[in-house]
């Protein structure tokens, strides 16, 4: 299975939190300002692209080859980030791991959350305070176990693209197995008594939100699903 890493604009995590989610990658891609991100994290992109308008410094682009470098036009109906994911799908990437794009305008915030409606996703997304995790048909895996949680955090459960949806989860306080995905049901805020969560997509897909935290680890594991 081939992995990228795709480093975008706006606030992301701390290095010391990313680190465990972004060390082992085949390629990475830098989408406009994400270039600073990477450069950050120690990080030297095989590829950058996009129309380059957020970078607070364009001379950061003298130090890469210009085999590396895509400029796009300003005016354009695509994100950077979208531009991004088509060169990892492109080139066979199976798992991508998006950091950062959160803060600033709500617009930009729901184009990112829109790509998860999408066939081609990533499977995980670093914020600058949480993280996602995505699971279901025609991704990595359909199992996830989240480890490490304290009481008191939130794990956020949403349907994505089409359905039908249908999903089986343990260790969850509010029973999500029975949740009405079609009419834009969701489990907000929900928690781990013991500190720990198995989710299941059995149709569909979903993503989980929770804290980007140093305790909390994300495991992806395959289970036969049978419809019910």
């Amino acid at each position: 299975m081939m992995r990228g890493i795709l480093f975008t604009g706006g606030f992301g995590p701390d290095s010391a939190l990313a680190e465990r989610f972004i060390a082992r990658y085949d390629i990475a891609i830098a989408a406009d300002s994400g270039l600073e991100a990477a450069e950050r994290a120690g990080i030297v992109p095989d590829l950058i692209v996009g129309d380059m308008d957020s970078l607070k410094d364009p001379a950061i682009l003298d130090k890469y080859s210009p085999d590396r470098i895509r400029v796009w036009p300003h005016d354009k109906d695509y994100t950077d980030t979208e531009i991004a994911l088509a060169a990892f799908a492109e080139r066979g990437v199976d798992e991508v791991v998006l950091v950062g794009g959160t803060g600033g305008r709500i617009d930009h915030f729901l184009a990112l959350r829109s790509i998860f409606d999408r066939p081609y996703c990533p499977a995980l997304w670093l914020g600058d305070t949480s993280l996602v995790a995505a699971a279901g048909t025609a991704l990595p895996s359909r199992g996830l176990r989240i480890r490490g949680l304290g009481f008191d955090d939130p794990v956020s459960v949403f349907s994505a693209g089409p359905g039908p949806h249908r999903a089986r989860g343990t260790g969850f306080h509010w029973r999500i197995d029975d949740l009405s995905w079609e009419s834009g049901g969701f489990s907000l805020s929900n928690r781990a008594d013991g500190g720990e969560v198995e989710f299941i997509a059995l149709e569909g897909r979903f993503f989980l939100v929770l804290p980007l935290a140093s305790a909390i680890s994300v495991e992806r594991f395959e289970e036969v699903v049978h419809k019910q």
